[in-house]
């Protein structure tokens, strides 16, 4: 038996598989298998999976579309590893990941999935951390899923013992953020902060495919649930707010937000999901991010920001300066 499973769900990736496959094969780790699960792809992304001819490849073609929840389940079910690797049909990998994330889940067996840092490439560039320790990473899944999935590793044990996987209900876009949450009732979480996976940004993402508010709306809305609010349509619009930059923020809105994360502080601290003063840091992060939503916006409203943040650093003084005149002199239409 192989130490580790690869479960790479593929769909109308041709363009870039033959790229992540070779990086896939190219790891320093090799007793592995891989599980490539074609999702009924339109274009050849089945024929470019079947001219590798390397014996740790199974090609399974699915006789009807299940989207990425349904594809990548297929993978698990088919897998008798140790460990599962999250491998995307669009990504670059480092040599090393495999060997250092499984050496990471061996050295720490309370830990039940993690991940890495990524490298961003394409229409988008940059390095996308993520929290490293346990407690990090229950502060963050509050806000956005706290382990990249496309970079994780999973204990396949857990998901056997407490029947964690996607189901016939999970949604298409974001269900890997209730996975996760899944996965942190039962186990710790974590990941390492080695950036060794390039994340490819384009159109080819399931986030460029379908970018449905009312998919994200309900996926929000769920997730606020699980951790006892109501998940009212006031809730969810707010924290939509606090975690996606806005075109439109008016001075109400600053302070809705803030009242909003201050009631997020309330909710951790009534049900204990992390230490107070790493959530008070988590919070603090997302309403230092909310920040660019009202650099653009009307005076009022920066200034609002600004009585609730008790002022501001020199360099967010400088930027607000900087776009304050960019939008005086009309070079931010």
């Amino acid at each position: 038996m192989t130490k580790a499973s690869v479960a790479m769900p593929v769909y109308n990736s041709a363009s870039f598989l033959k790229e992540a496959l070779e990086s896939i094969f190219a790891q320093t780790f090799t007793d592995f298998e891989v599980i490539a699960v074609d999702d009924r792809s339109t274009d050849n992304s089945l024929e470019v999976l079947r001219s590798f001819s390397d014996p740790r490849l199974r090609v399974i073609p699915l006789e009807q579309n299940l989207g990425h929840p349904g594809a990548t389940q297929t993978a698990f079910d088919m897998a008798r590893s140790k460990y599962i690797l999250r491998c995307d049909a669009d990504d670059i990998h480092h040599p090393e990941r495999f060997a250092r994330q499984i050496a990471f889940m061996d050295a720490n067996p309370r830990v039940g999935a993690s991940g890495c840092s990524l490298e961003l490439f394409g229409e988008d560039t940059g390095i996308r951390r993520h929290p490293s320790h346990d407690h990090e990473c229950r502060a963050r899944m509050m806000f956005s899923s706290p382990v990249p999935d496309c970079a994780s590793i999973i204990r396949r044990e857990v998901l056997i013992k407490h029947h964690i996987g996607y189901g016939p209900d999970s949604p298409r876009t974001g269900s890997d953020w209730l996975f996760m949450l899944d996965l942190a009732a039962v186990s710790e979480l974590a990941n390492l902060e080695d950036v060794l996976l390039q994340y490819r940004r384009g159109e080819q993402n399931i986030s460029g495919r379908d970018r449905s508010q009312d998919i994200r709306w309900k996926l929000v809305r769920t997730v606020l649930q699980r951790f006892g609010l109501e998940g009212t349509s006031k809730e969810v619009d707010l924290h939509l707010s606090c975690t996606h930059v806005l075109d439109q923020c008016p001075p109400d809105l600053v302070h809705e937000v803030h009242d909003f994360l201050m009631r997020m502080e309330e909710v951790n601290r009534d049900r204990e999901i992390c230490p107070q003063q790493t959530f008070k840091k988590e919070v603090g992060w997302w309403w230092d991010r909310f920040f660019f939503s009202v650099a653009n916006a009307q005076w009022r409203s920066a200034w609002a920001y600004i009585r609730l943040n008790r002022g501001l650093s020199p360099d967010r003084w400088s930027y607000l300066s900087k776009v304050r005149l960019a939008k005086m002199l009309g070079l931010n239409k």
